[in-house]
């Protein structure tokens, strides 16, 4: 599947191994522009003249927690899926937004790739909300 030139997915996670199979998704999901970061610093910086068409992001990068750059997205109106262990018991989460989605670490491989072409074609009903 092609991704009909649309700007390239940020994903944001620290652990290499982890970043490497989500990376594997996102091609199967029809994704090949993929920027990658393992910190907030360089993914702000990518973010000062990009803008992805979806992010998947970790709660929590090596330098600090991905709340910034979730308000970033969702101040451009970018679909984000939050792929991290973290939550809170009442799985409400400061990074949740209406344009977000969670899937819980780790995640089925079809689930993944179901969220990521949910977030980026969606139909006229979906409305964006938790998985897991």
């Amino acid at each position: 599947m092609d991704n009909g030139g649309h700007e390239p997915v940020l994903l944001l996670e620290d652990q290499a191994l982890i970043a490497m199979y989500m990376e594997e998704l996102l091609r199967e999901a029809g994704f090949d522009g993929i920027s990658t970061h393992s910190s907030c610093a360089a993914a702000i910086e990518w973010l000062q003249e990009n803008t992805p068409e979806l992010a998947i992001i970790e709660t929590r990068l090596r330098d600090e927690p991905c709340d910034g750059i979730a308000e970033m997205l969702a101040d451009r109106g970018v679909p984000y899926i939050v792929h991290s262990v973290e939550r809170d018991e009442g799985r409400n989460h400061p990074l949740m937004g209406t344009k977000c989605k969670w899937l819980d670490k780790p995640c089925d491989p079809d689930e993944f790739v179901k969220a990521v072409k949910e977030c980026t074609f969606p139909t006229a009903e979906m409305h964006f909300s938790n998985v897991g």
